[in-house]
């Protein structure tokens, strides 16, 4: 029986497959439906195929896949991109910020005034004005080898001491003896005191043989540099012989003028020194 049947399928597809014109055979019309059905079930399926494979992403000439329909594709590593600048931007101006403040604090912290280096410094609420000399092993002031920096701190700042006019022959001529000489207290709300003790460790360093004298008068040889601190309408130094000088004090101003006559014996020892 199943062999009718397929020898029937087989003469109804030749017949179907027969070329036009030439008579079928013959055989059982529901058969050849069948057969019919079934070529265009495979025609469809054929079809089906060849959509599915045209929908695969085609390759471009530069080997990348090209993917359509997605517009996208591409967009997200640009904004990426973006974001990255962005974000450098802002960290490379944060960057200079410090290093702006930090070479302002730098610039503020230390300064150099008439060839002197100074170190602003802070103990508790006062602000200091430190410098160093080079001093050797015998406490003598040495441009060879160095033992250790002895530190003076000034509280005026430098640069507000320039204000204070020298009025000078020459150079400041400080010699090996010095004479001070004052009459007056000068206690200035405990300035004076401090004023004068720190130009006479100034002058110790030096070596200088310091003395306080009422009697003392400037030498007209020079044999001795004469400090006489007195009143007067403006703070200024004044020479007046070889190497007398008068310090005169305003508005109760003697630990500036002591600390400007001391600045010019900075300068003028970093001048040697260097």
């Amino acid at each position: 029986m199943m062999d009718e049947e397929d020898n029937e399928k087989e003469e109804i597809k030749e017949e179907i497959e027969a070329p036009k014109g030439v008579p079928p055979k013959g055989g059982k019309e529901e058969i050849k439906e069948e057969i019919i059905k079934e070529e265009e079930k495979k025609e469809e399926e054929v079809d089906t195929d060849k959509e599915e494979v045209s929908e695969e992403p085609v390759p471009e000439e530069n080997g990348e896949e090209k993917i359509e329909g997605d517009s996208n594709v591409g967009k997200q590593p640009k904004e990426e991109s973006k974001q990255l600048k962005k974000i450098f931007l802002v960290l490379g101006f944060l960057v200079l910020i410090f290093v702006g403040v930090f070479i302002f604090m730098n610039s503020s912290k230390n300064f150099t005034y008439d060839g002197v280096d100074f170190e602003v410094v802070k103990a508790g609420e006062l602000i200091l004005y430190k410098t160093s000399l080079p001093v050797d092993s015998d406490h003598k002031i040495t441009g060879g080898a160095i033992s250790v920096n002895y530190n003076f701190f000034l509280r005026t700042d430098p640069r507000k001491l320039k204000n204070i006019p020298l009025i000078l022959d020459d150079d400041l001529n400080q010699l090996t003896i010095t004479r001070i000489n004052f009459t007056e207290s000068f206690n200035c709300g405990g300035m004076g005191n401090v004023g004068i003790v720190n130009l006479g460790k100034l002058l110790s360093v030096l070596e200088v043989e310091v003395t306080k004298d009422e009697t003392t008068v400037c030498d007209p040889e020079g044999k001795y540099t004469f400090l006489r601190l007195q009143s007067g309408n403006e703070t200024n130094i004044e020479q007046f012989g070889p190497s007398c000088y008068n310090l005169n004090i305003n508005n109760c101003e003697i630990l500036e003028v002591t600390e400007r006559y001391m600045l010019e014996i900075f300068s003028i020892i970093n001048k040697k020194l260097s």
